[in-house]
C-alpha cells in the first residue's frame, strides 16, 4: 500500500510542477501563484492529519483511505490558493 500512495504522491506533484511550469508560460506572476499554491498543497497536506481526519478513522478506514481523505484536502488547497493568489497577483500587478 505504501507504494501506491507513493505513486500517486509523486504523480501529483509532478502534475502540480506542470500545471506551475504551464503558469510560468503563461505570466510570471501566474506562475508565482502556482508556487504559492504547491506551498499551501504541502502546508495543508501535513496538518489535515489533525484537522480533518478524526482518531478512530485512523482505526476504522484503510491506510489508503486515510490518504485519499488527506491528499484531497490537500489537492484541494492547491487549487484554490493557486487561483486566487493568481488572480490577485495577476489583478494588481498588470
Amino acid at each position: 500500500m505504501r507504494v501506491l500512495t507513493f505513486l500517486t504522491f509523486v504523480i501529483a506533484m509532478a502534475a502540480m510542477i506542470g500545471m506551475d511550469i504551464f503558469l510560468f508560460s503563461e505570466d510570471v506572476l501566474y506562475g508565482i501563484g502556482g508556487v504559492i499554491g504547491t506551498v499551501a498543497f504541502f502546508i495543508a497536506y501535513s496538518i489535515s492529519g489533525d484537522m480533518i481526519i478524526a482518531p478512530r478513522d485512523y482505526w476504522r478506514l484503510s491506510s489508503w483511505e486515510v490518504f485519499k481523505k488527506k491528499f484531497g484536502y490537500g489537492f484541494g488547497a492547491y487549487i484554490v490558493v493557486t487561483f486566487v493568489a493568481a488572480g490577485i497577483l495577476g489583478a494588481v500587478f498588470n
